[in-house]
């Protein structure tokens, strides 16, 4: 196997032994400590050696390993260990050997005083007066601390291993002075820490890119505080990115990367938050507040810019074909260093929300890399408001979904469920709600209570509507509903409704036995779009709308008689995902979506016609036709021999119900029908 030894403790270096992992590269990689390789992924091909090593130990390793390749990725201030790496390859044979340097920040360093030495900079530091927020780690805190003036001022952020926390100990250093703590650390992190310590000056090395070091000036600079900077040692030989050190390491082995294999971060320009904005400023959570502050690009609704005062650009954008090419653009001009953005969304992010939609198209995009923070939903709001708990609730949003789409599904849910809410577009919508309780509260007593809340957070109101109210509802903003329902019916799960339950006049319909039958063995799925062809008294087309509201339904059926009576029957049962279609099959299919099921009760004799144009759409169709005519069961066999169908299932069934007679009951016995099930 292909092996490399990587000296690591880094970032670069834990990105880099990832990395050869995903292109089956072994590596043993070395660390300091056992802390150094704890954010490790765990991988078969990454063997861990943790232990500080002289160079003759280092030249032991390199004889038992015989790696391909040696690659020093430790810390630019780690002197010691490059000095026993380099005598320990020039002790060893020839080998390929990478030395992987840091990226420099692009930042405001006006603020910052630069050192050559720690020793300077403790020099400098006995001339300043108040707390000292020191961020060079344990292993020069002794430079520091001799002076015991500087020593009680400090406050150490260091790293939460044993041996950083005996360090500070051993040099004086009490438990509140000491932070332990694991990054990265963002500037609003790093601000926070300056403000609770009261810190007077910021003391840092020259660490690059990976070690956070813009974050830390930004936060001293926004704190309005002199930033010290330790200068990086000058590199004695020539180093590579871990970008190109990467390539080289592929190009020795012959192996050209893979998606897993890119690294990750090292070319993104803009870091991107989809934030929830809440309702607005009164709502949203300190995290997306500190991200705003932070953000160089601000991008949302104008309503939402309106009132954030930030040294940031905004542009008016919320859609993703907006936002993604303006983002690209913004990232393609910067030359050096990388930017935050911010993308605001109203309510909640992971609730009915175009955040998804929008990291999906981010995520595509190669110099952009997007994570999301969550925001308060106007139902958690209005809840609150209103004192309702909201997790035995049904969540449902209109905004911006077609009515045909939102009024079956919400109809269905306030008929069998206590408690609805819903986000809506405006007065539009609740108008509309108005109207599905109108129809629903048919039995005279009131059963409905509604609340509205409009505009929470931001000159909300929440009242408390009659039906009428509701429909009149004329309030502008937007508003969210909560119904409550007092007599919730119980929803039937299967089919099987009584033929006394539909109009039916004398126009034929199939008896409840056989519809039931025939609609299970339809076996009709969510979002199902269902034909009931020779629809009759329309009673297969109900019972297939009424198994739920994600089914949408076509009844198509030629004879005006029988038209009237499926409108009927769909009115009756208050069904709006089933559409009548008056005309005859199939010319009439042909502006129908494609359907998923269909059931043809009746084919007016072009029953291979129906198949022929069912079977042009690529996809499989479960078809159920039912016949009582000899000549319909000849034709159905025909077309099943001819086209020879998937899963094909015949079966003839006789009822007998029984009926009065006198003291007795008397089976009587129905005309048998034939049920022919098959996939197109």
């Amino acid at each position: 196997m292909k092996k490399v030894i990587i000296f690591g403790g880094t970032t670069e270096g834990r990105i880099l032994a990832e990395s050869l992992a995903h292109e089956q590269i072994g590596s043993v990689y070395c660390v300091a400590t056992e802390y150094g390789k704890q954010q490790l992924e765990s991988s078969e091909y990454i063997q861990v050696r943790c232990g500080r090593m002289d160079f003759k130990e280092m030249a032991k390793l390199f004889s038992e390993v015989n790696p391909d390749a040696i690659i020093d990725a430790t810390h630019p201030f780690a002197e010691v260990v490059k000095q026993e790496i380099e005598s320990a390859i020039f002790a060893y044979k020839d080998v390929p050997f990478f030395r992987v340097v840091r990226d420099e920040e692009n930042v405001d360093y006006s603020n910052c005083t630069f050192f050559d030495s720690t020793e300077e900079c403790a020099d400098a530091l006995e001339k300043i007066n108040g707390k000292i927020f020191l961020t060079t780690g344990s292993k020069e805190l002794a430079v520091f601390c001799k002076n015991e003036a500087i020593r009680e001022r400090i406050i150490a952020r260091v790293i939460p291993s044993e041996e950083s926390i005996r360090i500070c100990s051993e040099n004086g250093l009490k438990g509140s002075q000491i932070i332990a703590m694991q990054g990265p650390f963002s500037a609003g992190m790093n601000l926070s820490f300056l403000r609770e310590s009261e810190a007077k000056v910021l003391v840092m090395k020259e660490g690059g890119k990976a070690s956070g070091e813009a974050a830390r000036i930004v936060a001293a600079n926004k704190a309005q505080i002199p930033t010290y900077i330790i200068r990086r040692p000058e590199e004695k030989v020539k180093g590579y990115s871990l970008f190109e050190t990467r390539d080289k390491v592929l190009q020795l082995f012959g192996i050209e990367a893979t998606e897993y294999g890119v690294l990750e971060g090292v070319d993104t320009k803009i870091y991107v938050t989809l934030a929830g904005f809440g309702m607005g400023f009164g709502s949203i959570t300190a995290e997306v507040e500190q991200a705003i502050l932070e953000a160089d690009y601000i991008l949302g609704a104008p309503r939402m810019l309106v009132g954030i005062e930030t040294d940031s650009k905004k542009f008016p954008y919320y859609l993703a074909k907006d936002i993604v090419p303006k983002l690209s653009e913004l990232a393609t001009d910067i030359k050096f260093g990388t930017k935050k953005a911010v993308v605001l969304f109203s309510g909640d992010t992971g609730f009915y929300s175009g955040a998804k939609k929008l990291k999906e198209a981010l995520d595509k995009e190669p110099l952009l890399k997007a994570s999301i923070l969550p925001g308060i939903s106007s139902i958690s709001a209005l809840a609150a408001r209103i004192g309702e708990s909201w997790q035995d609730a049904k969540l449902l949003s209109t905004h911006g979904v077609e009515e045909q789409l939102w009024m079956p599904l919400l109809t269905e849910q306030i008929k069998h469920n206590e408690k609805v809410f819903v986000i809506t577009s405006g007065s539009k919508d609740v108008r509309a709600i108005g109207e599905i309780l109108k129809n629903l509260d048919t039995a005279g007593t009131p059963r409905f209570s509604i609340l509205v809340g409009t505009n929470l957070y931001a000159d909300e109101k929440v009242q408390r509507l009659s039906i009428d109210k509701c429909g009149n509802f004329n309030e502008d903003g937007l508003s969210t509903v909560f119904i409550k329902n007092t007599k919730p019916e119980a929803k039937v799960l299967t089919p099987g409704l009584s033929d006394l339950a539909f109009d039916r006049d004398k126009v034929p319909m199939s008896k409840e036995e056989i519809r039931a039958l025939s609609i299970c063995k339809l076996q009709i799925t969510k979002n199902a779009v269902c034909y009931d062809i020779g629809s009759g008294s329309g009673s297969v087309a109900v019972e297939m709308g009424l198994l739920d509201s994600s089914v949408q339904v076509y009844a198509v059926e030629f004879k005006p008689e029988a038209c009237q009576l499926i409108q009927k029957n769909i009115d009756k049962f208050g069904l709006k995902n089933v559409h009548l279609i008056s005309g005859i099959a199939p010319d009439s299919l042909q502006d129908l979506p494609a359907p998923t099921h269909v059931f043809i009760g009746g084919s007016g004799g072009r029953l291979e016609d129906i198949l022929h144009v069912l079977m042009k759409y690529e996809k499989p169709i479960k078809v159920v036709i039912n016949s009582v005519t000899i000549e319909t069961i000849a034709e159905i066999n025909s077309v099943i021999k001819k086209y020879n169908f998937n899963d094909v299932d015949v079966v003839q069934i006789a009822v007998s119900k029984a009926k009065k007679a006198g003291d007795y009951n008397i089976l009587q016995g129905q005309n048998p029908v034939y049920i022919a099930t098959f996939t197109l």
